[in-house]
């Protein structure tokens, strides 16, 4: 579980990653990010590059502003948790998860994946403005 909660500090300056589809916004405290739009078969390379990047123990995603997100997407997100494929696994925590997604998580069995954390508390990372 994540340590006491922390203010998260939204880095709004400029996105990681916007096609117009998806943008993948940085998140310093904790450490994540914050997805806003739709990942589907076009956006996914995309995400599992920026997910990639992530090397610490623990990583925050704020999925507030998820529109779509199919089963790829979410698989992209679980596996960093579960450590396949000989990779290290981490804590994920996702926050503000849409109900529509809980719902999959839970008929799937993803929500019982060692290392995950959903979060159902509503965070401070909301409604990210377009730059």
């Amino acid at each position: 579980m994540p340590k006491e909660r922390e203010s998260p500090e939204t880095v709004t300056e400029h996105s990681l990653y916007d096609d117009g589809v998806l943008r993948m916004t940085a998140i310093g405290r904790p450490p994540g990010l914050a997805l806003a739009g739709e990942i589907d078969e076009s956006t996914y390379p995309a995400l599992v590059e920026k997910l990639a990047e992530f090397a610490g123990p623990e990583l925050h995603l704020f999925l507030a502003d998820v529109e779509y997100c199919d089963l790829a997407g979410l698989r992209a997100m679980i596996r960093l948790a579960n450590g396949r494929r000989g990779s290290r696994s981490r804590l994920v925590v996702l926050h503000d998860v849409p109900a529509r997604l809980q719902t999959v998580l839970s008929i799937v069995g993803w929500d019982m994946t060692p290392g995950l954390v959903i979060d159902r508390r509503t965070s401070a990372v909301r409604r990210i403005p377009r730059t």
